[in-house]
């Protein structure tokens, strides 16, 4: 009977794909020495009162509320490869238009590549521009010495990204095995302890008030100052959002519509 029950465990456990193995397969795709794939060099965007960013190609996780779309789910036919100078030339000239002092890259997996970033992170602390790196917070919560790298660089923050409010609905986003779930958390311990300036940010658009309130708890055992940045994300439902949703049978406790949280 005890054998069964840790078979039955096991099998719960283990169920989905691996994050970390996941990375190496991307790397594989969408890097090539100290290049990377981006699908668009450079965008103005509203957030943080203005930013610009590039749209990376390559991701470790596959979040079903995922606004991407091809340069996550089709890497390998998406964008083109490019130099963490062309990359760091076009966030410059479009971040100069635009005056933002905040660049980034998004659309993916922020620390793919760990060549390309740092080139690019050296870049960046030539000028006056501060780099907002997106992570889902899977590669640094597993390489606590990938997190004690990115001391050196000055002009960064790390902007952690935490899917649902616990492992069983953190694989329901995004299929990955349940266990993976402790990695973000991980990547901001190692941060903190690093003395490296990041926030965490919770898609919470399928979670309750008590999963939401775990999340807060669990943030707080990390560092109690967390929650005091601590961005709570709400999907918007894109048309290929929707469909994707539809299909996994996930239906949203909130939404975000023209700049206001909407609860369904």
């Amino acid at each position: 009977m005890a054998k069964a029950m840790l078979q039955q465990l096991s099998s719960r456990v283990m169920k989905g794909y691996d994050p970390i193995k996941l990375t190496e397969k991307m790397e594989s795709i969408v890097v090539d020495g100290n290049k990377r794939k981006y699908a668009k060099l450079s965008r103005p965007l509203r957030f943080y009162g203005g930013t610009t960013s590039a749209v990376e190609v390559g991701c470790n996780l596959r979040c079903k509320f995922c606004f991407s779309d091809k340069p996550v789910f089709r890497p390998q036919s998406t964008g083109k490869f490019y130099t963490p100078q062309e990359v760091f030339d076009a966030l410059d000239n479009t971040a100069k238009l635009n005056g933002h002092k905040l660049i980034s890259a998004s659309a993916s997996e922020g620390t793919l590549g760990r060549q390309h970033l740092f080139e690019l992170l050296d870049l960046v602390d030539q000028s006056d521009y501060v780099y907002v790196l997106e992570t889902n917070g899977m590669t640094l919560g597993n390489d606590k010495e990938f997190a004690n790298q990115l001391t050196r660089f000055k002009n960064l923050h790390v902007r952690v990204s935490i899917k649902g409010t616990n492992p069983e609905e953190f694989h329901t986003l995004t299929n990955a095995i349940p266990s993976s779930y402790e990695l973000p958390f991980k990547a901001l311990k190692h941060l903190i302890d690093a003395n490296v300036s990041c926030n965490a940010c919770g898609m919470i658009s399928f979670s309750d008030k008590e999963g939401i309130k775990d999340l807060e708890r669990r943030l707080f055992e990390v560092h109690p100052g967390l929650l005091k940045s601590l961005e709570k994300e709400h999907i918007t439902p894109f048309p290929k959002v929707a469909k994707r949703l539809s299909e996994n049978g996930l239906k949203p406790n909130s939404i975000a519509f023209k700049g206001k949280v909407v609860n369904l």
